[in-house]
């Protein structure tokens, strides 16, 4: 199985390089690395900054399709895969619950995704992807249709129900992301609680 991260978002709103920032004593891609070591045999960084991500020794990857959002970043990391299971995440989420990853990831592998649903909100950075659902990806890149949640009406999609992930992340920090100084405030307040 693969473990993708994708590191190619514009940071627009925050002016630094999400995966970049530091969360303690490392940053948040290196925990996210230091998790996905564990459970996964190949592990992809998908972004447009490959200089940034290089010295970490994990391979880092282009987008294939510049300038198309998450789901492109997606559809490179699947593309580069060389399993037919892959768990996709973003760099700028700080608190991935590896027991959760587990859960997804060992869910039957019929399903073309598996992703959690929170209160009627896919978490689409969170979330399962096989191999299979490239030619869709690739169709609706070319159509410039890029909503994710668009193309799950057409796959064999298992959801992973707000009970199911409460089992192993009681508070949803999973899903928490960093795009403001806001949000960067608080997850520097959710780790120094967590470590006190």
């Amino acid at each position: 199985m693969t473990g993708i991260i994708l590191a190619g978002g514009k940071n627009t709103r925050i002016k630094t390089e999400k995966g970049l920032i530091q969360l303690g004593n490392k940053t948040i891609i290196e925990n996210t690395l230091g998790i996905f070591k564990k459970l996964f045999s190949e592990i992809i960084i998908v972004t447009n900054n490959p200089e940034s991500y290089l010295k970490f020794g994990t391979r880092v990857v282009e987008d294939l399709v510049k300038n198309k959002g998450p789901l492109a970043g997606i559809f490179t990391g699947l593309c580069f895969s060389t399993n037919d299971l892959n768990f996709v995440v973003g760099c700028d989420m700080p608190f991935v619950n590896s027991n959760l990853v587990g859960y997804i990831m060992s869910k039957p592998k019929e399903y073309d995704v598996v992703i959690p649903e929170i209160n009627g909100r896919l978490e689409s950075l969170f979330a399962r992807y096989s191999k299979y659902v490239l030619p869709l990806i690739l169709f609706r890149l070319s159509k410039n249709e890029l909503k994710i949640q668009d193309i799950l009406s057409e796959l064999n999609v298992l959801r992973i129900t707000k009970e199911e992930v409460e089992r192993f992340d009681p508070k949803h920090l999973s899903f928490f992301n960093i795009n403001t100084q806001k949000d960067l405030k608080k997850a520097l307040d959710l780790f120094s609680q967590d470590k006190s």
